[in-house]
């Protein structure tokens, strides 16, 4: 289908042919200056062979170098806005849904072991604890899994996770999106049931495996959110410590059924 350009677009255009227009003309200012005043056009000719053969290698210096140092200044202050849409997402819901999925894991007392994140912890603590993270078992008991619970816990956030994903800044984070899809996906197999007292033993295990990968998904993003955290946020990094949804009492309230 035919596009018509927006004004916006077309004056963009305009003004960038208007701009090498007035450099081409500036340039020929210049060159004609100098053969007035110099009477010299094989001085000219030098300088000009001299400066074309110079372009290919300020093409390498802007294309390879100054494009590169722009990139990853632009990627990371898209960290930056990813790392605040996360840390947003985790105050909204993530804490209290890893400390639930926490509750729900029979031999979460290892993993809660390996994540007890303190302000000392440095580069080879958490490359530790990332690799306990990657190999551990996240399986969930579907006895002590309020479906219920979740289901109202996800039924108040699943539009703001809509607009989470809509976020431009979170276009480079796979495994962030893929965990705010799994909720949306949680949400919407939740919502199906009319009863979530009565499900089968299917039912349950579907559910829980599902559970399951959102469990997974969550704890790798919030420990990477710590590192950032630590990284870039040092006056943050208490804060972070101190919501650890890792560290609670043996027997912690349903941080589910209040919300």
């Amino acid at each position: 289908m035919f596009k018509i350009p927006s004004k916006g677009t077309l004056r963009h255009r305009l003004s960038i042919k208007g701009l090498i227009i007035a450099l081409l003309c500036l340039s020929a200012f210049f060159y004609v200056l100098h053969y007035l005043i110099f009477r010299d056009f094989h001085h000219i000719a030098i300088f000009a062979l001299h400066d074309i053969a110079f372009l290919p290698i300020e093409v390498i210096l802007v294309s390879l170098v100054f494009e590169r140092v722009l990139d990853e200044a632009h990627h990371e202050e898209q960290r930056g806005k990813a790392n605040m849409i996360q840390s947003i997402f985790f105050n909204e819901s993530g804490f209290d849904m890893l400390r639930y999925l926490v509750m729900c894991d029979p031999n979460s007392h290892n993993l809660c072991s390996a994540m007890q994140v303190t302000e000392e912890w440095q580069r080879p603590d958490f490359e530790k604890a990332i690799r306990f993270a990657e190999q551990y078992t996240y399986s969930l008991s579907p006895e002590r899994i309020d479906f219920f619970a979740l289901h109202y816990h996800l039924e108040n956030r699943h539009k703001y996770f809509l607009k989470v994903i809509e976020n431009p800044a979170l276009m480079d984070h796979e495994n962030f999106t893929d965990l705010i899809l799994s909720m949306y996906h949680l949400w919407e197999e939740l919502d199906y049931h009319t009863d979530l007292y009565q499900l089968s033993e299917k039912d349950k295990d579907y559910l829980c495996s599902i559970t399951g990968e959102i469990y997974q998904l969550l704890t790798r993003e919030w420990l990477l959110n710590v590192i950032y955290t630590k990284k870039h946020h040092q006056r943050r990094l208490a804060h972070a410590v101190r919501v650890n949804p890792f560290a609670f009492s043996p027997a912690p309230p349903n941080p589910l059924q209040s919300l």
